[in-house]
């Protein structure tokens, strides 16, 4: 066969060779996209969710959803279209949650059913724990595998820690002029101990109320550190106000503490009482100092 020939029958058979493992290399990549598409979309993202319990029942409300290390929004209180998205993925029935509890692993959350609010929507779940809840004391709920895999951290304060505790909180009340004769009125409505850095010192967290007599209450979130024999305050959210006739209050109280970001320190969650509904907020320690940096609509009616 002429040279010339030769050359041109091994060009076709070499095109043809290309050409099928470039049709080939175009399948597999486009395979490879769809599956990870597809597994982007079916992964969930980690959200936090407050847990309350009356009577053995438990109720689960949408924190945040965790984007990177921000907490994120997952819907607003208008937006119903995302609230029913979000309970049909999240709140489906028989979903198991991590349950966290100073801090740390203390049992599971299994949903049992997800209904409708006012203005939000709100899950029932069944605990397996060794915590008690009730009243004041709450936890917090989420579905990712390694926030929170500590010890729990959470405990009543000892006597000591309690007096000195109530010493810093009478203070704060006298700098914030309040009158002397009232002082004796004021009400401790939760008081907390729990390690927040793994430092092996508990901070107090606290929530007091005082309502006088002319109406005007007077309510304080206080977290606080130990310092030499007594505490120091780390961050007083000090409220003064005349509540609406209907006697509704902004009073804070501590749910519970859990590093989000990683960063060695624990996000103080906490609930907010407000006109006919309350909201969930989350403290940070930034750059030394307590401030609040996420909140998220618990309901309102």
């Amino acid at each position: 066969m002429h040279a010339i020939a030769r050359s041109k029958d091994y060009w076709r058979v070499f095109s043809s060779s290309a050409i099928s493992a470039t049709l080939l290399l175009a399948c597999v990549t486009n395979w490879n996209s769809s599956s990870v598409s597809s597994s982007a979309q079916t992964r969930k993202r980690t959200v936090i969710l407050a847990v309350s319990a009356e009577s053995g029942e438990a109720s689960m409300d949408a924190i945040a959803i965790i984007e990177g290390k921000q907490l994120r929004s997952p819907y607003s209180d208008e937006q119903k279209d995302k609230q029913k998205t979000f309970g049909d993925e999240y709140f489906k029935q028989g979903t198991v949650y991590r349950l966290i509890f100073g801090g740390g692993d203390a049992g599971t959350a299994t949903v049992s059913k997800w209904s409708e609010g006012c203005n939000n929507i709100h899950a029932q779940a069944t605990l397996s724990t060794s915590a008690r809840l009730g009243g004041k004391v709450m936890a917090l709920a989420t579905n990712s595998e390694t926030l929170g895999k500590r010890g729990v951290s959470r405990r009543p304060p000892t006597d000591t820690e309690r007096a000195a505790t109530l010493t810093l909180m009478k203070s704060i009340y006298q700098q914030n002029r309040t009158p002397a004769s009232l002082m004796s009125a004021i009400k401790v409505t939760n008081l907390t101990a729990t390690d927040l850095n793994g430092d092996g010192k508990y901070a107090m967290i606290g929530s007091f109320t005082l309502a006088a007599k002319n109406k005007f209450e007077r309510d304080m979130f206080l977290i606080a550190t130990p310092h030499g024999r007594g505490v120091r305050a780390e961050f007083v959210k000090f409220q003064a106000y005349q509540p609406p006739p209907e006697g509704f209050l902004s009073s804070i109280d501590f749910i519970d503490q859990l590093d989000v970001d990683g960063d060695g320190v624990g996000e103080v969650f906490a609930t907010a009482g407000g006109f006919d509904g309350y909201a969930l907020l989350v403290f940070k320690k930034v750059g030394g100092r307590w401030r609040q940096v996420h909140d998220q609509i618990g309901d309102a009616c």
